[in-house]
C-alpha cells in the first residue's frame, strides 16, 4: 500500500532549501535589475505564501508583478512493492517587466540555476538522490514568463 505521508515534509524541506539561498530570495523579493546588490532578507520565510507556494499557483493579472515559485508532486507510482517514485515540478515565473537583469541572464533562468543548484543530486527528500529529469519553458499569460524544472525522487512505500 502506497503511503504518502512525507508530501508535506518534502515540500517543507523543498521550501526550506528556496529560503537558504539568499541569492534566489533577492531574485524573488526585490524588483531591481541589480537585486544581488539590494539588502540581504533578515527572515526569509516572509516570502513562503507570497513568492513561493507549496502548491500549483499561477500569478494572474491582479497579482502584484513579481517572481515567483510554486510546487506540485505528481506521476507518483510503486516500484516492486517496496517504493514509489515520483516527479517533483518547481515552477518558476517571473512578470515581463522584470525579466531583465544586470547579471546577462534572465531573472528566469538565474532562478531556475538556483533551484538546480539546490536540487539536483541532493538528499533529504525521499531517498537517495533527488535526480533531474526534464525542464522546459511554461505558457501562463501575456504577463508571465515562467519554466518548470522536474526531478525525479523515490520513496519507501
Amino acid at each position: 500500500m502506497s503511503r504518502l505521508r512525507d508530501l508535506s515534509k518534502d515540500k517543507i524541506t523543498i521550501m526550506e532549501r528556496i529560503i537558504s539561498s539568499q541569492n534566489l530570495c533577492k531574485a524573488l523579493k526585490y524588483p531591481n535589475n541589480n537585486f544581488l546588490e539590494q539588502p540581504e532578507l533578515s527572515d526569509p520565510s516572509e516570502l513562503i505564501y507570497k513568492n513561493i507556494f507549496p502548491y500549483r499557483k499561477v500569478p494572474s493579472q491582479k497579482d502584484t508583478i513579481g517572481s515567483f515559485i510554486a510546487l506540485s508532486f505528481g506521476r507518483y507510482k510503486p516500484v516492486h512493492n517496496v517504493f514509489k517514485s515520483g516527479l517533483i515540478y518547481v515552477y518558476a515565473f517571473t512578470n515581463m517587466d522584470l525579466i531583465q537583469t544586470d547579471y546577462g541572464v534572465l531573472r528566469t533562468d538565474f532562478i531556475i540555476s538556483e533551484i538546480d543548484t539546490i536540487m539536483n543530486s541532493s538528499k533529504g527528500i525521499g531517498m537517495g538522490k533527488v535526480e533531474f529529469i526534464d525542464m522546459d519553458e511554461v505558457y501562463l499569460n501575456e504577463q508571465y514568463l515562467g519554466y518548470y524544472i522536474a526531478y525525479k525522487l523515490y520513496e519507501f512505500n
